[in-house]
């Protein structure tokens, strides 16, 4: 009788060590229980549902300057049918041209869809509805927000959105 080969005896010696390591990864502890722990996200809700309150407010109140400050120095916006705006001064130009040109008495309100949080990181989607003075609604949109943790608290880095039509 023929001795097996080499080849053949590491072959069958294959389920073993299948096995083996197999037993080996379910003594691990699942990865969740060693990951950084994520930010809160009913702290990050509250937050963003602010800083949507606040950016409204300054929005409706015709107010470039107070609206820059919801943007990075660096931050980029991307509005609907326009060329993308980078850098705050340039954002806060474009924002006040837009504003001077929108319709004596409309108003801009924000809905959240979804919003996502990692390291420091936060994506919010949204909705936007602009109605004139007597409520009545001109035009609805979609929007998303991408902030960063910068010094302590959270600045938009990047933002587009679009009309619906």
């Amino acid at each position: 009788m023929r001795k097996p080969s080499t080849m053949k005896k590491h072959v069958r010696q294959f389920p073993l060590l299948f096995l083996l390591l197999l037993a080996l990864a379910g003594c691990q502890s699942a990865p969740h229980e060693h990951a950084e722990a994520g930010p809160n996200m009913d702290s990050v809700r509250t937050l963003i549902a602010a800083m949507a309150d606040e950016y409204a407010a300054a929005e409706n109140a015709r107010d470039a300057e107070r609206l820059s400050r919801y943007y990075a120095e660096d931050a980029i916006i991307m509005p609907s049918g326009k060329p993308a705006v980078v850098g705050r001064e340039q954002i806060k130009a474009a924002l006040q041209a837009d504003m001077d040109s929108s319709q004596a008495g409309s108003k801009i309100s924000f809905a959240n869809t979804g919003l996502w949080a990692q390291g420091n990181l936060i994506v919010e989607t949204g909705t936007s509805t602009w109605t004139d003075s007597a409520g009545a609604v001109i035009s609805t949109g979609k929007y998303m927000t991408v902030y960063e943790k910068r010094d302590g608290k959270y600045i938009a880095i990047r933002d587009i959105w679009n009309e619906d039509k």
